[in-house]
């Protein structure tokens, strides 16, 4: 007989266009294979016009949703101070859907929590096994973000909820029967005093259809930059705004010809303007394909100050052999190789010259290509890592008998 799981996320893991959805996405259709899934999601933006369509991809997985909307403001955050114990708990709590979680886990077997901002949804007096999916230390994005604020009132609410999000994850990692984080974040978690037996390794992968195309040509791109993510992210938007004001123009002196696609939805007013003062890059928002972006391209930025975990879009980036320029922040947990499968560059400068080298020099560019590929065939791959993570969660459950 067929064990149930309770899979609860932070939004509808559908469609599987960005970082973290593409891993839960992924994650939750190996899962409905191996067991009985109950899906427990709130529904952000436009989650509501895709929850057809994702049913009808999981036709076996009963699904409970409900449209759950609160900004990153500042009255929310003071809300949360009351009401929650981090702000993206507050933003991601739904009454709804904990009387659903509560009904769900009743006749479960196991719960796998996916995203610590819902592990609340998990009743105190839970009896079966529960799983967290890490998919970042976050306490170390509010502690990173903190450190670039632009001022002090920022930095004094971001020092507020660094604390109080250290606070909440220790809790949870503790609570956990299990966590699932990768190498990097295991690191970080083990800091706050979570014991390092209580992990299990997972990476964070991205779209490796990127795998199977054919290989780039350094004399058929443009001098183009390509960029890919989520906008609304708060490391993305301000990786952006870093690099248009203190990379871009030196660059675009150098190179006058050069362009910077920037591709991904829910890019701020700031960005917005930014990218319109900024001569040559486009903000096209979001694109279904982007295998033309990738072919016209030279060179992949992701130009990230803070966050933590690994970053999707750099994985991506190497499926499809576009060489990657990123800070040591960006490349985090992969055990990349500074130029020979990717570049890597906190300041300006040095992300200036990673730039123009691969935007010069056909061997290099070609170098970077084929072994930030090949690392990523033979090392990032799907299929091993999700069998992997099934059989930890059945270790969980008591034997079954003859």
């Amino acid at each position: 007989m067929r064990k149930r799981l309770v899979f609860i996320t932070n939004q509808l893991p559908y469609p599987p266009r960005s970082g973290g959805v593409i891993k839960s996405w992924r994650l939750l259709r190996r899962l409905a294979d191996a067991f009985d899934v109950v899906l427990i999601a709130p529904l952000k933006g436009e989650d509501e016009q895709y929850l057809a369509e994702m049913k009808a991809a999981l036709p076996g997985v009963e699904v409970h949703c409900a449209p759950v909307e609160r900004p990153r403001t500042g009255l929310n955050f003071l809300r949360s101070l009351v009401m929650a114990p981090t702000l993206n708990v507050y933003r991601t709590a739904c009454r709804q859907l904990h009387h659903a979680t509560a009904q769900a886990i009743a006749r479960a077997d196991l719960v796998l929590v996916d995203h610590l901002e819902v592990f609340p949804y998990v009743p105190a007096q839970t009896a079966i096994p529960v799983v967290l999916h890490q998919h970042n230390a976050e306490f170390v994005m509010w502690e990173r973000s903190k450190k670039v604020a632009r001022n002090m009132a920022e930095r004094v609410v971001l020092a507020i909820e660094t604390q109080r999000v250290k606070r909440f994850e220790r809790q949870a990692c503790l609570r956990a029967d299990l966590v699932f984080a990768a190498p990097n974040d295991q690191e970080e978690l083990a800091k706050l005093g979570v014991p390092k037996e209580r992990f299990h390794t997972t990476f964070h992968l991205g779209d490796d259809s990127g795998l199977y195309a054919p290989a780039l040509q350094f004399h058929a791109a443009s001098d183009n930059l390509l960029y890919v993510g989520t906008l609304s992210w708060p490391a993305n938007a301000d990786g952006l705004l870093w690099f248009l004001s203190a990379v871009w123009p030196g660059l675009k002196s150098a190179h006058p010809a050069l362009t910077l696609d920037i591709i991904g939805r829910g890019a701020s007013a700031e960005l917005e303007t930014a990218v319109a003062h900024a001569t040559g890059a486009q903000l096209h928002g979001f694109v279904d394909d982007l295998e033309p972006f990738y072919q016209k391209s030279k060179v992949f930025i992701a130009p990230l100050r803070f966050g933590s975990g690994t970053k999707v879009k750099v994985i991506t980036a190497l499926y499809r052999g576009l060489p990657c320029v990123t800070t040591t922040v960006g490349a985090e947990g992969l055990a990349l190789v500074n130029g020979q499968e990717i570049f890597l560059a906190d300041d300006a400068d040095g992300t200036a010259k990673s730039i123009h080298t691969l935007l010069t020099n056909s061997k290099t560019w070609e170098t970077l290509r084929d072994q930030g590929r090949s690392k990523a065939k033979n090392e990032l791959g799907w299929n091993p890592l999700l069998d992997d993570h099934v059989q930890s969660l059945r270790s969980l459950l008591p034997p079954q008998g003859p």
